[in-house]
């Protein structure tokens, strides 16, 4: 598997931003129709995952994204997203591809993420999210908060904050 970084200084970057867009759609409306409903993942796809979005978030917003890439068909098979915040580092977004996940495709982007100079790193994960909480877990994170935060269009997230030292 490739891990890609996609930064500020990536020449490609409204390509990529694209790429992950079209992945996005596919792994959000496969995995989360079930937790969330079809109504609120396609509001946060139209909200959070689109490809002006996301060139946004790494042009202005000082995210940093890594996607995944099959070497043999050279496809996208996930993606992440990291941004810097005072104190700790965020980890956005961990997605994989149905048909890639247990290969190790989160493990890796977590190494990636452990080499910025963070000692924290937090995130949030869905309540009902299982398997990404299995996994946290088995990577060394805490939940440490609960959180309930109003997106708008009458939506929420309804989180657990973990994070690892």
């Amino acid at each position: 598997m490739n891990i890609e970084k996609h930064d500020k200084l990536s020449s490609d970057l409204k390509q990529k931003s694209a790429e992950i867009s079209t992945l996005a759609g596919e792994i959000w409306r496969e995995h989360y129709t079930a937790i969330i409903g079809a109504g609120q993942v396609e509001y946060m796809l139209e909200r959070f995952q689109t490809a002006q979005q996301i060139y946004i978030d790494i042009k202005e917003n000082n995210y940093v994204y890594f996607s995944a890439n099959c070497p043999k068909t050279k496809t996208m098979t996930g993606y992440c997203a990291v941004q810097p915040r005072d104190g700790h580092l965020f980890l956005s977004k961990i997605y994989v591809r149905k048909s890639e996940r247990g290969k190790g495709i989160a493990h890796s982007f977590l190494e990636k993420v452990r080499e910025f100079d963070y000692n924290i790193i937090r995130l949030t994960v869905n309540k009902h999210n299982s398997g990404a909480i299995a996994v946290y877990k088995k990577e060394g994170f805490e939940i440490i908060d609960e959180v309930n935060v109003n997106i708008g269009g009458g939506y929420f997230m309804d989180d657990y904050v973990m994070e690892i030292r």
